[in-house]
Formats: structure tokens, C-alpha cells, sequence
């Protein structure tokens, strides 16, 4: 069961990302026309993630407490973590529906809206719902990173699905996509760092250097944060190349997705461990 729990957040965090990036590609009119299989099947692994993970979620905590079935609705009345597990809940389900639909104009600010309920519930679930002296700000800094990576990564993700490149020189139809994209990427980037930043002080800032290498949140992070790094690097050189009058390459662009699905991976083992000094 120790896979149980970051197996099921990381599965959250991949339909949340999505879904907020879909959303994102709607405002930027990047998302009509026929959609590419690819993408299909990541729109629909997405509806199937964000529905199917809160009930994983709960289904964990359960085992966890050793509950049974019939004290599950006092655990969701009566707990924190239950009304945050309800919140997110309520936003996962219409956001999972309407991932996958033809983003027709009312389908579209149905995601919008709901994802970004996803990204406001899931600092309820997180270590920013324990923060008793600063909860909202905690909160704030939770929603604008999720809402940032998916608006930044989510799109980019499935522009790279959309992109049948020529000679592997660009990873989307036209130049004028990755522009577009490009301007809210510069918008976006700095909100999901900064807020990251805020969310990893608002955690381990009272712990020194030493308590922070000693303890595997402390090392989760670090690594986040050089993979973070990494990924702002790449972007950075690609940024350049539209600067130039050129596109980005297809293959630099790849190995950005993955990296960031990387981030996310290791953001979904973090969550669940305790910061040092906890």
C-alpha cells in the first residue's frame, strides 16, 4: 500500500495538469478543429484520472484508519481532510466530464471553471491544510502553482501531441501556435515558481540545511527543484529559437514533457511525507 496513495495523487496531478491545459489552449484558440488521436486518448486517460483518483484517495485513507464503511460519511463530515477529499471531489467530476468533450464555447468554461476548483481544492488535501498559521496564504500559494504548471506544462503537453512536425523542426502546425503559447508561458513560468517557492518556505524555512538534506522531503525537493531548473533551461533555449524568427524543435520540446512529467512524479511522492521538523 505504500504506492497506493502517490500512485493515485500522481494521477490527479495528471488530469489536473491536463485539464487546465486544455482549458488554457481553449482561451488561446488553439483547441479547434479535429482533434489528433494522441490527444484523444490523453484527454480521456485525464477524465479517467480525475474521476477515478479522489475515490483511490479515499479508498486509501480508509485502509489507512482502519475504517469501515459505515464511518466513512463522519470521516467526510466530520475531518478536515473529509471536506477537503468532498471539495475536490465536486470539482474532479465535472472537469473528468468535460475534459474530453468538443470544446464547444459553454464545454470550454465548464473546464475552465472546474479545473481550476480542482487546483483551489487540492491545497484541502495537502500539506498546506495544515498550516495553522498562515492557512490561506498556504492555500493561495497551493492553487496558483497547480493552476500555473497545468496552464504551462498541460498546454505544452498536448501541443507536442498535436504537432506533426516537418523534419522534426517544430512540434506543432504553425509558428503562430508556439507564439501564442510562448507569451502565456512567460506569464505563467514565473507564477509557478514563485509560488513553489513560497509553498517550500512556508514548509521547511524554520529547518536548517543539515535537517533538510537528512530527510527524504528535504532531497524530494532539492531534486524538484534542479529538474524545475532544468525544465526553465529548456524552455528558455526554445523561447530564443521563436525569438529568431525559428520554431521549437520537436525533440527539445519531448524531452521538456518528460521532464515535467518527472516534476510531477516526484511532487506526487512529496506530498505525502512530512517536511522536516513535523
Amino acid at each position: 500500500m505504500e504506492f497506493t496513495a502517490p500512485l493515485a495523487r500522481g494521477f490527479l496531478y495528471l488530469g489536473t495538469t491536463l485539464a487546465i491545459g486544455r482549458g488554457t489552449l481553449t482561451l488561446l484558440d488553439r483547441d479547434g478543429g479535429d482533434t489528433p488521436r494522441a490527444v484523444r486518448a490523453a484527454l480521456w486517460t485525464g477524465a479517467l484520472a480525475l474521476i477515478l483518483a479522489p475515490l483511490a484517495l479515499l479508498l486509501q485513507q480508509q485502509q489507512a484508519l482502519e475504517l469501515a464503511a459505515a464511518d466513512l460519511p463522519g470521516l467526510l463530515r466530520d475531518t478536515t481532510w473529509g471536506r477537503g477529499w468532498t471539495w475536490l471531489a465536486m470539482a474532479c467530476l465535472p472537469a473528468g466530464v468535460a475534459l474530453p468533450w468538443r470544446a464547444s464555447r459553454a464545454a470550454a468554461w465548464a473546464l475552465r471553471l472546474s479545473a481550476l476548483g480542482v487546483a483551489v481544492a487540492m491545497g484541502g488535501l495537502g500539506h498546506a491544510a495544515a498550516d495553522e498559521q498562515w492557512p490561506l496564504v498556504s492555500r493561495v500559494l497551493d492553487a496558483a502553482h497547480v493552476a500555473g504548471m497545468g496552464a504551462w506544462i498541460g498546454a505544452l503537453t498536448l501541443l507536442v501531441l498535436s504537432g506533426v512536425g516537418d523534419g522534426g523542426a517544430t512540434a506543432a502546425a504553425t509558428a503562430g501556435v508556439w507564439r501564442a503559447f510562448s507569451r502565456t508561458a512567460t506569464v505563467v513560468a514565473p507564477i509557478v515558481v514563485l509560488s513553489g517557492v513560497g509553498s517550500a518556505w512556508r514548509r521547511v524555512g524554520a529547518s536548517g540545511p543539515a535537517a533538510l538534506l537528512a530527510s527524504e522531503y528535504g532531497q524530494l525537493l532539492l531534486l524538484k527543484m534542479a529538474l524545475v531548473s532544468v525544465v526553465l533551461a529548456v524552455g528558455y533555449t526554445q523561447r530564443q529559437r521563436l525569438g529568431a524568427g525559428g520554431v521549437p524543435v520537436r525533440r527539445v520540446v519531448q524531452r521538456e514533457v518528460i521532464l515535467a512529467a518527472v516534476v510531477l512524479a516526484v511532487t506526487a511522492w512529496m506530498t505525502g511525507m512530512d517536511p522536516p521538523g513535523e
